[in-house]
């Protein structure tokens, strides 16, 4: 049996770490704790820049609350919005606040992604530093599945390399690094370091998608 890209103990730990956040605040958005609301914003205006077409369908891996959907609905940026994460009480609460959208609970590294999208977003997931392991592995299966399951995009943020202190509990991605991977899995990619000191997204498009010439 091939062992998953991400160790399931690993993914335990990481649902371990929430789950205890949610016993302390809630289900609420401090239980995240992805920094403040402006700092999330930003990260969902950068985000959204990745979008194409009137009504693009959009899924969120690691979606949290839905935050994202509930940015997009208060731009009226008209969607098609599906959401999955790893805990099963932000699921239940995403559905609660949001019954028009669809949730579910999947790990993507063994249950796959179930269709395909236009455009798929990861915020804020993959910066716990793994026991077993490899993040930069990780986040290359990431990245590939998402392309896999899209039709114009795929976005994610992850910490930044450059910065002046780190946590040992997380993982700062090098962005050059990340730059080579995803450019071995599109011809058009994006970087965006200009956002948050010590945060960068990378966006993968599609080559057919309006905008690049061969």
């Amino acid at each position: 049996m091939t062992t998953p890209v991400l160790d399931p103990e690993d993914a335990t730990y990481v649902i371990q770490r929430y789950r205890q956040r949610i016993a302390e605040h809630g289900a609420t958005f401090a239980s995240l704790n992805s920094g403040n609301e402006a700092k999330q914003n930003i990260r969902h205006q950068v985000h959204s820049s990745s979008l194409r077409g009137v009504k693009p369908s959009i899924l969120e891996i690691g979606c949290g609350l839905g935050n994202f959907y509930k940015y997009l609905l208060q731009h009226h940026l008209n969607c098609s919005y599906n959401g999955y994460d790893i805990v099963q009480e932000y699921v239940e609460e995403c559905r609660r606040l949001y019954p028009e959208a669809t949730f579910e609970k999947r790990n993507i590294f063994l249950e796959g992604i179930d269709g395909t999208y236009d455009t798929i977003v990861m915020s804020q997931v993959l910066n716990n530093r793994y026991r077993k392991s490899d993040n930069m592995r990780v986040m290359r299966r990431a990245l590939e599945l998402a392309f896999e399951h899209t039709r114009v995009s795929v976005s994610v943020d992850m910490i930044s390399s450059y910065v002046d202190f780190q946590n040992a509990e997380l993982f700062y991605y090098p962005p050059e690094e990340i730059f080579r991977v995803a450019k071995s899995i599109s011809s058009r990619v994006l970087i965006r370091h200009d956002y948050r000191g010590f945060e960068f997204c990378i966006q993968l498009f599609h080559e057919d998608v309006e905008g690049y010439v061969r």
